[in-house]
């Protein structure tokens, strides 16, 4: 593609963000679709990156993903704000920043592709961990399910995942094999398992046969947590599948079109691969 003065400028922001795959996806997409725009991966390392953010405005950028560990931080930069925590920026014609958060839409989306009957399968609810996605997923299921609990490694954290769904609860980690025995949907959300991450020894052994495993990580595509899931024959769903629908229902908001998720999905296992 030729890039000019008129082309619009997209990225991701966070820390780290060298291993995304988000420009591939939407450089990807912006093909298909022939639009004049690029996706870069832009580290955000900042004392006050509330600031930083709202400075990025100035340089023109149309829109923005954000990753951890700013998703809080986008919600309290942008200029408009649904959402307290945001995963999505956009750009407006005034100039202003209007927040989302695509992750809880874009995670039902690849549950139901990984297990389309997970509504009449899923009452009880483990999300491990109690960051931006965390929230966002369990604010997203909480219609669906009877209760949702939230363990993470700092227990206060925790605590105001699930203080803010009524059905929210929470576990303490130390607690997570109980959490791990009595769940039908099990939600890893944070670092563990990350290339360059430590490991954990998830107690796999102790799910329900029919439990559901899913893990946001992407790289790798196969986690420890899933290669367990898939060794007892549970339904495990890898986080390219979030990955991908988040960023399909950012990119409608940015374009006013849905792009394909089929395409994305072979560009981005080719990569992996």
């Amino acid at each position: 593609m030729t890039i000019t003065a008129a082309t619009k400028v997209f990225a991701v922001i966070g820390d780290p963000v060298s291993h995304s795959l988000s420009p591939l996806m939407h450089n990807g997409w912006f093909g298909d679709h022939g639009i004049d725009a690029v996706y870069v991966a832009l580290p955000l390392r900042a004392a006050d990156p509330v600031a930083a953010i709202r400075a990025i405005k100035g340089f023109g950028f149309s829109g923005l993903n954000v990753t951890v560990p700013y998703k809080e931080t986008a919600a309290q930069a942008a200029d408009r704000a649904g959402v307290a925590v945001a995963n999505v920026l956009r750009r407006d014609e005034d100039g202003l920043l209007s927040a989302f958060n695509t992750d809880g839409q874009g995670f039902i989306d690849a549950l139901s592709e990984a297990a389309p009957d997970w509504r009449a399968r899923v009452k009880r609810v483990l999300i491990v961990g109690a960051g931006g996605a965390a929230v966002g997923i369990g604010h997203a299921l909480a219609p669906f399910v009877d209760t949702i609990h939230f363990a993470n490694r700092t227990h206060a954290r925790g605590e105001a995942a699930a203080a803010g769904l009524s059905n929210g609860r929470v576990l303490r980690w130390e607690d997570m094999e109980r959490g791990f025995g009595a769940a039908d949907l099990i939600v890893q959300t944070t670092t563990l398992g990350m290339e360059g991450q430590p490991e954990h020894d998830w107690p796999v052994a102790l799910c329900r046969p029919t439990a559901i495993v899913a893990d946001i990580v992407y790289r790798p595509l196969e986690t420890a947590l899933l290669r367990g899931a898939r060794a007892r024959g549970l339904v495990a769903m890898d986080g390219i599948g979030m990955l991908i629908h988040q960023g399909a229902r950012a990119f409608e908001l940015w374009f006013g079109v849905r792009p394909d998720p089929a395409k994305a999905r072979a560009r981005l296992t080719a990569a992996l691969a």
